[in-house]
């Protein structure tokens, strides 16, 4: 049982790691999509600027509810339970 909840743990850890770089991508890709749609439509402002910076920054505050971001976390879900399930069918029938 111990060796079950250490692999258990070390699977969640991995996870987490996998998560953290999963949500970095995921973020930076729509946070490029913004700056893209900034500059088609203000090609007088194109490039850094503060107004694009507020763009930026407001148009992701809602990021964390889209579809993409939840489903990212079913990287932290799906792998113990798969591994629960597996475990349970082997051991217990």
């Amino acid at each position: 049982m111990m060796a079950f909840l250490r692999m258990i743990a070390l699977v969640i850890v991995i996870e987490l790691i996998f998560y953290v770089l999963l949500g970095i991508y995921l973020r930076s890709t729509k946070r490029e999509e913004l700056e893209k749609e900034w500059d088609r439509r203000h090609p007088d402002y194109s490039g850094d600027s503060p107004a694009r910076r507020v763009f930026v920054r407001r148009s992701m505050l809602g990021f964390n509810r889209t579809l993409k971001a939840r489903l990212a976390k079913l990287v932290l879900i799906l792998p113990v339970v798969a591994i629960v399930l597996i475990v349970i069918l082997v051991n217990y029938n």
